[in-house]
C-alpha cells in the first residue's frame, strides 16, 4: 500500500486499519512542534481528524512514495491542506513529517537560538551554491536565501497559481508575499532538508531559521510543491508550520 492509497483508505473509507498496515509499532511524527511516539498516537490523531473533517470532501493532490499534498474542502468552501512527508524502513513507515495550515490558524513560532543558520549583526549569509538540489531548488535558493526577486521572472510561468500562508493570487502575489517576509525579517536563512521529483511535480521540505525586525529569533517548518510545465512552475502551495 503506498502512502496515497493509504490516505484515501484513511479520509475516504474511513478505515484507520490501513494506517495501521502502513506504520510500524515504534513510527514516530512530527506535527506542530510536536514528537509524537508510536503508531497508537499516530492513529488517535487520525481518529480524531476524521471526527474534525466528517463531512468534508477529501482529496490527494499528488503523491509518490515519499510525499503526498492532500486537501480537505468543507460544505461551505474553507479548505485545508496537508503535506506528508515519511521514511520508509522495509517497506513501512518508521518516521512522518506533516505539514498543515488550518484555515485562519496562525503559524506555529518556536523561539529559540538558531544553530549557527544566521551571522547575528552581520546580516543575511551569502547563499552559495546547493549541493545535491536540483537546478530549481537552486533558484529558489536564490529567491528566498539571496533575496534575488528577479528570478521568479524565469522560474514562473506568468499565468503561475501560488497559494501560500494566508494568501493566494498569482505571480505578483507571490513577489509581494516574499518582498513582506524579507522586510518582516531582516535576517533570514531557508535550509533545504528534501527534495522529490515526479511526473510533472517537485516537492521540497525545509526550515526557516529567521529574526525579526524586533530582535526575535524563530525557525519554522515549511514545505513547498510545484506543478511544472516545461522547466516552468505553473502553480505553487507553500505551507509553513
Amino acid at each position: 500500500m503506498t502512502l496515497g492509497e493509504m490516505l484515501t483508505e484513511l479520509y475516504v473509507n474511513e478505515n484507520v486499519g490501513a494506517l495501521e498496515r502502513l506504520y510500524l509499532h515504534r513510527a514516530t511524527r512530527r506535527s506542530r512542534g510536536e514528537l509524537i511516539f508510536g503508531r497508537d498516537a499516530i492513529r488517535q490523531q487520525a481518529l480524531a481528524d476524521l471526527a474534525e473533517f466528517s463531512g468534508w470532501h477529501f482529496q490527494v493532490n499528488a503523491s509518490t512514495d515519499a510525499f503526498a499534498d492532500v486537501e480537505w474542502l468543507s460544505p461551505d468552501g474553507a479548505t485545508m491542506r496537508r503535506h506528508y512527508w515519511i521514511t520508509l524502513e522495509n517497506g513501512r513507515v518508521a518516521a512522518d513529517r506533516v505539514i498543515a495550515l488550518l484555515p485562519h490558524a496562525e503559524p506555529l513560532q518556536q523561539y529559540h537560538q538558531l544553530l549557527g543558520e544566521l551571522d547575528s549583526g552581520h546580516g543575511q549569509v551569502g547563499p552559495g551554491d546547493l549541493v545535491g538540489f536540483s537546478s530549481i531548488a537552486q533558484c529558489l535558493h536564490k529567491i528566498w536565501n539571496g533575496r534575488q526577486v528577479g528570478v521568479l521572472n524565469a522560474l514562473y510561468d506568468l499565468e503561475a497559481r501560488w497559494t501560500g500562508p494566508g494568501s493566494e493570487g498569482g505571480l505578483l502575489d507571490l513577489k509581494s508575499w516574499w518582498l513582506a517576509q524579507f522586510l518582516a525579517f531582516p535576517q533570514s536563512h531557508v535550509q533545504f532538508e528534501r527534495e522529490l521529483a515526479f511526473e510533472d511535480t517537485r516537492a521540497l521540505l525545509w526550515q526557516w531559521a529567521r529574526i525579526d525586525i524586533h530582535g526575535r529569533r524563530d525557525r519554522v517548518a515549511g514545505s513547498t510543491c510545484l506543478h511544472l510545465v516545461g522547466d516552468r512552475i505553473v502553480e505553487e502551495t507553500t505551507l509553513i508550520e
